[in-house]
């Protein structure tokens, strides 16, 4: 004898196949800080937004761009585009450990074999703009 399923646990599966899609879009920490920081000792400014994108800018020049995502402590960055982006095998994504702490974002390098992106960030005070 079969059981006859209702049409009606089709659409929970549905609900939880959406669910689950939202669960594993890039993940954002709740506290990781949105917004455009700035350190003294840089002649740039990176920018991260809500919806997974960063951009670091040279003045009003887009030096690169990509995707991030923020997991507790951990960010993740990979570049896409821009004469700054590491597009070559391997490079494309570094993962760092982040902290903010009285409006400063600070970063320290846990992988990332794009020597350019870690000097860059690595070893200063991203102060947010107001």
């Amino acid at each position: 004898m079969s059981t006859r399923v209702s049409g009606t646990s089709g659409v929970g599966a549905y609900a939880l196949a959406i669910c689950a899609t939202f669960v594993l879009s890039p993940a954002f920490a709740a506290d990781f800080p949105t917004g455009t920081f700035e350190a003294k000792q840089t002649p740039f400014t990176v920018s991260f937004d809500d919806k997974g994108q960063f951009r670091v800018n040279q003045g009003g020049t887009l030096e690169v761009m990509g995707n991030y995502s923020a997991k507790a402590s951990e960010l993740k960055l990979t570049d896409s585009q821009g004469p700054w982006a590491c597009t070559k095998a391997g490079e494309q994504t570094g993962t760092y450990t982040w902290k903010y702490e009285n409006a400063v974002l600070t970063l320290i390098k846990l992988a990332d074999t794009c020597e350019d992106r870690v000097k860059s960030l690595v070893g200063f005070a991203w102060q947010r703009q107001k």
